[in-house]
C-alpha cells in the first residue's frame, strides 16, 4: 500500500516530548545572611587568587612576598645578633612597627590596583549582577560584602608581616616576658593603623572599580588616585604659603595615612608633613570620612547600575 503525500508530511512534523526531570527545590533556604557571608568569603578568596587559575595568583603572591621581606630581613638580622652578638639585640632598628606601614605602602597600593578590579569589574563585564540580586542578596549587601572581603585581604597583607616581626622580636629575646611587655604597647597602634590603611586604600580602590568594567581603566584610575593627590600635596606643602593649600594635603590618601600613623604611634610627623599646620585629629577625621564616603559612593553606584 502506497502512503499518501499528506500522511508523510504529518508524520515528519511530529515532535517528541522528553522528561528532563526538573523538580521544585524543597530543601532549606539559607537566606540573606548566608548569601552575605558567601559573598564575603568569595571576595576574600578572589583577592588572593584562591580557587582561580595560576595567572590570577601571580600578583597577590609576589606582592605578598615583597611585603614580608622587610619583616623576614629584620628577623634574620635579630637571629644573627642573638647568635653571634652575645644575645644583645641592636638598639636602633631601621624596620620598626611605626615605620613598617610606610615601608610596604607601595606594595599595598599595587595590590589594590591589581586585585580590586577583579571583584566589581568582573561582575559588571560578565553581567551577573542581576543574577545576584534576583534572590535574597540586596544591592547594599553585595557592595558591603565585596568591599569587606577586599578590605580584609588588604588588612591581612599589612598585619601578617608585623605579626611575624613581633614573634621574631619576642622569641629571639633572652628575656621573653620583658620583650612581650616592651612590644605589647605597640599592638594597638599596629592594629588601628593597619585597619585604617586597609579600609581607606581598599575602599577607594573598590569605588574606582565600581565605575568601570574595564580592568585597564580601573587599574589606571586607582594608581592615579593614589599618586596624583600625593604629588599635588607635595607641591602645596613645598609652597607653604596658603592656609587653604595646607588643608588640601588631606585629599591625599597616602599623606593622610602618614599623619594617622604618627598620631597613633605617638611619633613626630614625617619630614614631608613637618611644615603642614594641620591638627593631628584632622588626619584621623579625614581617614574616617574617606572610608565612609567610599562605602556610600559604591553602594549608590551599584544601586543606579542595576536599577
Amino acid at each position: 500500500m502506497t502512503a499518501t503525500p499528506g500522511a508523510t508530511a504529518a508524520t515528519a512534523a511530529t515532535g517528541a516530548i522528553y522528561d528532563l526531570g526538573y523538580r521544585r527545590y524543597d530543601g532549606p533556604r539559607l537566606g540573606r545572611g548566608h548569601a552575605i557571608r558567601s559573598m564575603y568569603a568569595h571576595s576574600l578568596r578572589t583577592a588572593f587568587g584562591i580557587g582561580r587559575g595560576g595567572r590570577s595568583k601571580i600578583a597577590p603572591v609576589i606582592l605578598g612576598i615583597l611585603a614580608l621581606i622587610p619583616a623576614v630581613a629584620m628577623v634574620a638580622a635579630l637571629t644573627l645578633v642573638a647568635r653571634f652578638g652575645g644575645g644583645q639585640a641592636p638598639i636602633t632598628q631601621p624596620i620598626r612597627y611605626d615605620t613598617y606601614a610606610d615601608t610596604i605602602s607601595t606594595f599595598v597600593i599595587l595590590f589594590c590596583a591589581a586585585q580590586a578590579p577583579e571583584l566589581f569589574g568582573r561582575d559588571q563585564r560578565y553581567g551577573v549582577l542581576s543574577l545576584y540580586f534576583a534572590r535574597a542578596l540586596r544591592r547594599s549587601d553585595y557592595a558591603l560584602a565585596r568591599i569587606g572581603g577586599f578590605v580584609t585581604a588588604v588588612f591581612l597583607l599589612e598585619i601578617v608581616p608585623q605579626v611575624l616581626l613581633f614573634l621574631g622580636r619576642v622569641l629571639l629575646s633572652t628575656d621573653i616576658p620583658r620583650a612581650v611587655g616592651d612590644d605589647l604597647p605597640s599592638v594597638w597602634p599596629v592594629l588601628a593603623q593597619s585597619a585604617l590603611s586597609a579600609a581607606l586604600l581598599g575602599g577607594l580602590s573598590m569605588t574606582v572599580s565600581a565605575f568601570t568594567p574595564r580592568r585597564a581603566y580601573a587599574v589606571a584610575g586607582i594608581i592615579a588616585l593614589f599618586i596624583i593627590p600625593n604629588i599635588v600635596a607635595g607641591i602645596v606643602v613645598g609652597l607653604g604659603s596658603s592656609a587653604v593649600g595646607t588643608w588640601l594635603t588631606l585629599l591625599s590618601p597616602t599623606t593622610v595615612l602618614q599623619g594617622t600613623n604618627a598620631v597613633l604611634f605617638g611619633v613626630p610627623q614625617p619630614s614631608s608633613l613637618s611644615s603642614v599646620d594641620v591638627p593631628d585629629a584632622a588626619y584621623l577625621a579625614a581617614a574616617l570620612v574617606g572610608i565612609v564616603g567610599t562605602i556610600a559612593v559604591s553602594v549608590r553606584r551599584l544601586a543606579r547600575l542595576v536599577a
